[in-house]
């Protein structure tokens, strides 16, 4: 990029952002002098660089704005582009070699590198639409055509220009940040999914030229897969725009951040039963439990509460009213009622997941028997229900076929 001169230093160029709570200076790396002599590095000091802003705008978000886009966008930006096209032109060579096969082979791959880099692109445009960079780069244009021509005061005006913006990005509501990205972020975790399970024709003559083809693909999937994937959040038996809507819920209630999670029970994986349950959950809190029942009914709820297996049995009170049974089946919302926050969660190690006083979600060890009481202590008038004892399952006991347990992580 064309450089711009400081006005401070003769002879030195301006590199960095300097971040102030009032104000937004242009500096270079003779004004960074000062910060290194402390022993501060430069994004300790409030430094941006601004040529790495231009390749990477997720920079100009401070960590703490949105801690899980910022990781994941940076973890796209280890993704080499010349590195991956190199793997492909070597495999575009040994596919040559081999026999006409392979071609199915050629054009498979490319699809997908084409995929992966286009929804790269669409993924920095989003970012790029969402923090309007367009503002940002027309502010270095400004002061490029300026030149050696700079002035203290074109620097001056344009230096509030730039801290005007910056605030605007502190102010970009951070869940309309996340969700605006999460759909692209899944399709691409879609689409390569399955990569690494491809199947290719053998052919025994040409096996040595197969073993290093496949080499080769190997390292172009565990390029892509550099991206932390395992960071998005997903269900197993949610659907994504439902669990969407449950993440919106909680964040808004707890008005707190959701930074990670960690699925800490699948019932395909642990065992459908009260011991395995209570392995898991016991002295966890912030768990979103989510079942399906043998109708097909998908439900569960959530509680900031600790669980802990009390063999006497005994409740636990959530004085954050954050705390709420949902229904993906019918896409409802039951939150917990004012006066009945004392009983949020029931803990009994005898019992399965118990929500309310009244029992208005009951499951019991053997994820088979229960029964749902919904209304006692979680709000459901709202949706003038017929039958609440079935409402939850799709018949009058829970017979569950599948669960899974998501502990939430908040900033």
């Amino acid at each position: 990029m064309p450089l711009i001169p400081c006005l401070k230093h003769d002879g030195s160029y301006i590199l960095y952002i300097k971040l102030d709570k009032d104000k937004t200076e242009l500096i270079c790396d003779e004004c960074c002098l000062p910060f290194y002599d402390k022993k501060l590095h430069a994004n300790q000091s409030g430094l941006i660089h601004i040529k790495s802003v231009l390749k990477s705008p997720q920079l100009l978000l401070s960590n703490d704005q949105n801690s899980f886009v910022y990781d994941t966008l940076n973890q796209f930006d280890k993704i080499n582009d010349k590195f991956i096209n190199s793997i492909l032109d070597k495999l575009n060579t040994q596919i040559t070699n081999i026999q006409n096969a392979f071609q199915v082979v050629q054009k498979e791959l490319e699809k997908y590198a084409n995929q992966f880099l286009n929804m790269k692109q669409k993924f920095k445009n989003e970012l790029e639409k969402i923090i309007q960079f367009d503002q940002f780069k027309q502010i270095i244009v400004n002061l490029e055509n300026l030149g050696n021509s700079i002035k203290s005061e074109d620097l001056e005006i344009n230096e509030k220009i730039l801290y005007k913006y910056l605030q605007e990005i502190k102010n970009i509501d951070h869940n309309q940040l996340y969700f605006s990205l999460f759909e692209k972020i899944e399709e691409l975790r879609i689409q390569f999914n399955d990569l690494k399970q491809q199947q290719y024709p053998e052919c025994q003559k040409l096996q040595e030229q197969l073993k290093q083809f496949l080499n080769n693909q190997i390292q172009f999937i565990n390029q892509i897969k550099q991206i932390a994937f395992d960071q998005v959040f997903s269900s197993k038996i949610l659907s994504a725009q439902f669990l969407n809507k449950i993440i919106t819920i909680i964040s808004s209630k707890l008005n707190k951040q959701l930074i990670n999670y960690q699925r800490i029970y699948l019932s395909t994986l642990d065992g459908l039963n009260g011991q395995s349950f209570w392995n898991k959950v016991n002295y966890q809190q912030n768990l979103l439990m989510i079942f399906k029942s043998k109708s097909g009914y998908i439900f569960g709820a959530f509680s900031p509460c600790n669980w802990i297996s009390n063999c006497s049995g005994a409740y636990v009170q959530d004085n954050t009213l954050s705390s709420f049974i949902f229904s993906q089946t019918h896409d409802q919302i039951y939150p917990i009622k004012e006066g009945y926050q004392g009983n949020a969660i029931y803990c009994n190690k005898s019992y399965g997941p118990t929500f309310g006083g009244g029992h208005d979600l009951y499951i019991s060890t053997d994820f088979q028997s229960g029964g749902s009481n919904l209304g006692y202590s979680y709000q459901c008038d709202q949706y003038q229900i017929s039958n609440t004892s079935t409402h939850l399952f799709g018949q009058s006991t829970p017979n569950i076929v599948e669960c899974e347990i998501l502990m939430l992580t908040f900033l």
